[in-house]
């Protein structure tokens, strides 16, 4: 008889974004072994860093941790700190990817790859979890290859995760991404994916920043404003859901003072934000160019 996974409702909560479900899943998880400790605490600290409170992580985890921990206190100081820091942190990974048995462990390349996915380096995250031991893994791959835009290797990742476990939570999520990244065509199909999951765990902000997704790529917009506000409803400061908002305001045709709004929230929470860095950078160019013309 097979041994009960009592980390499933832990990593599945996870999965779909209720972070704090899966900080209280985990604590009350009986583990009877190093290895399933291990992946507590892991999972444990990354809920908690998504919920931006890194300073748990940082207090609690140390020099003398076990090297996925390690792992997971080096993302909480990428994910918390300026430039120079996450360079540091990016450094300190490689020493420890460098350590003996690094690269076997699923646990540390998963967590890795959080902190090259930040880097845009897929080429990383590709080489420290190209030997797959773990769902999580293929999906780690599966959102590189999307990145990368190589949908097609993608697809092969999603094939292989369906084979191995059709039904869980991380193959729906990746082959919804999947969908997603091939457009318009394929929205209506990952909408209903999230949907589903919605329906079956409830709505998180990550399950509702999708669903806005898939809608605008409909051409429904109010639909994903309606999506949006409810994502805000569950955290008025989360940086994908403002961002995403934006761009909704924007195609809704929504008077500037209200975009406005969303763009000093957006560069509060997260000053460092993609969407904030590419709209300085307009910003900075079209002041440039309008100086030159008023010569």
């Amino acid at each position: 008889m097979a041994s009960e996974d009592v980390l499933f409702d832990a990593r599945n909560n996870f999965a779909i974004g209720h972070f704090q479900s899966a900080i209280a899943e985990a604590n009350n998880a009986k583990v009877a072994s190093d290895a399933t400790r291990a992946e507590r605490d892991v999972l444990m600290y990354r809920a908690y860093i998504e919920q931006g409170n890194s300073t748990v992580v940082m207090n609690e985890v140390n020099a003398s941790s076990p090297p996925a921990l390690r792992a997971v206190r080096l993302l909480a100081a990428y994910k918390g700190a300026g430039e120079a820091a996450k360079q540091a942190a990016v450094a300190g990974l490689q020493e420890l990817l460098a350590e003996t048995g690094a690269v076997s462990n699923p646990l540390l390349c998963v967590v890795a790859a959080s902190i090259f996915c930040g880097e845009k380096d897929y080429k990383e995250v590709l080489k420290t979890n190209q030997q797959a031991q773990t769902l999580e893994q293929h999906a780690v791959v599966t959102h590189a290859y999307v990145c990368m835009h190589r949908i097609d290797l993608a697809e092969k990742q999603v094939a292989l995760m369906q084979r191995i476990d059709d039904d869980a939570t991380l193959t729906q999520l990746a082959n919804a991404e999947v969908l997603m990244a091939k457009g318009s065509a394929k929205a209506q199909d990952a909408f209903y994916v999230y949907q589903d999951l919605s329906e079956k765990y409830g709505p998180s902000g990550l399950l509702l920043n999708n669903l806005a997704a898939c809608n605008m790529l409909m051409g429904k917009y109010d639909e994903a404003e309606q999506n949006l506000q409810e994502a805000l409803s569950k955290s008025a400061t989360d940086p994908t859901t403002l961002a995403n908002a934006i761009v909704c305001m924007q195609h809704l045709k929504k008077a500037p003072d209200v975009i406005a709004r969303y763009v000093t929230q957006l560069r509060t929470s997260a000053p460092t934000h993609p969407w904030v860095e590419v709209y300085d950078a307009n910003e900075r160019s079209f002041d440039r160019f309008a100086a030159q013309l008023s010569r």
